[in-house]
């Protein structure tokens, strides 16, 4: 399927991994299917982008990809609301707020995005007992794992002079 967007132009999606908020994301709720665009040039960041509105593009990063020591419980509910039948069926991604200075980029590890790859079932949940932060620092953690996988350690953001 075509998806227009304002920050990519067009592009396309596999219409069958779709990624479905019954209930919309927290201040999106009237905006329910998403697909998640991975560009190389971005990476590790990935956008989860509204398939209704071109407008509507966050970015996210894949959680565990970054932060391997990242751990919390997902509650009975949640589980049976989103039908997973097992870890190899979750796909687990934060939201990421980008700043003017790229060194100052947080992340929502308070309230991860919960998908599951088999049913393209999604919901951002609110983690108990307070132990991350919604806007705990993400940079340095980034341009490591940029570096892990070969990239330079300015992560793009740096032109350097020829």
């Amino acid at each position: 399927m075509r998806i227009d967007t304002v920050r990519f132009g067009a592009v396309d999606a596999d219409e069958n991994k779709l990624i479905i908020f019954e209930n919309g994301i927290p201040g999106l709720e009237g905006h329910s299917r998403y697909a998640l665009l991975q560009f190389d040039e971005s990476y590790p960041i990935i956008w989860l982008q509204s398939v209704d509105d071109g407008g509507i593009c966050l970015p996210v990063l894949d959680t565990f990809a970054v932060l391997s020591d990242y751990v919390f419980d997902i509650s009975d509910a949640d589980v049976k609301e989103l039908e997973l039948g097992g870890p190899e069926e979750l796909h687990v991604v934060s939201v990421l707020v980008i700043p003017d200075d790229i060194q100052r980029m947080t992340v929502n590890l308070a309230a991860p995005i919960i998908i599951n790859i088999s049913t393209g079932r999604a919901k951002q949940i609110m983690l108990s007992g307070g132990d991350y932060n919604v806007r705990a620092p993400i940079f340095p953690d980034i341009c490591k794992q940029v570096m892990k996988e070969g990239g330079d350690a300015d992560a793009g953001t740096v032109q350097k002079a020829e």
